[in-house]
């Protein structure tokens, strides 16, 4: 009696639980990213325009294909404008956190809103993984990179330090 081909259908039963619960634990921790970054945002202007604090996003790639997403701006108040093009000045009253203020962009940006800006970045985004996951986070503002480097901000490099703590977290012993 030969059992290969139960033990073959055994095998592809096991390895798509498995890929299952993987997912559903990446996905979790997704959020968990997403949500961290929100939560450890610093720049020393604050909220301006809600672009960088809404924009947050995380993407889990599965065989190099985007296979979830995730946002949390859509939990969050909007941004009362779309971002700054380097040289533009406005005045908000009030601005996203309830001040009266003006600010004058100091990069070049797209002039548009920083999670749809995540979205097309990772929509976009070819991952090097071809056989198994890969999890991308990102904000959507062009200027993130000088709030961190300039003002000594944090964007995602707190999260990015936390990460492996956060998906040890999230993974926990298969029950079947």
């Amino acid at each position: 009696m030969d059992n290969s081909k139960a033990f073959d259908a055994g095998i592809k039963k096991a390895r798509q639980i498995v890929s299952g619960y993987v997912f559903d634990c990446l996905t979790k921790a997704c959020e968990e990213l997403a949500d961290d970054a929100v939560k450890n945002y610093r720049s020393p202007i604050g909220a301006f325009t809600g672009n960088t604090i809404t924009s947050y996003a995380c993407g889990l790639y599965m065989d190099g294909i985007l296979s979830y997403y995730y946002s949390n701006g859509d939990k969050m108040k909007s941004p009362v404008r779309a971002k700054l093009a380097k040289g533009e000045t406005a005045f908000l009253n009030p601005d996203y956190e309830g001040r009266s203020r003006k600010f004058t962009g100091k990069t070049d940006t797209d002039k548009g809103f920083g999670e749809g800006f995540s979205f097309k970045f990772l929509s976009q985004y070819k991952s090097r993984v071809k056989k198994g996951f890969e999890i991308v986070v990102c904000s959507g503002t062009e200027y993130s990179s000088y709030i961190e480097n300039v003002w000594h901000g944090n964007v995602l490099t707190d999260t990015f330090e936390r990460a492996p703590k956060i998906l040890a977290k999230n993974f926990k012993p298969m029950k079947l």
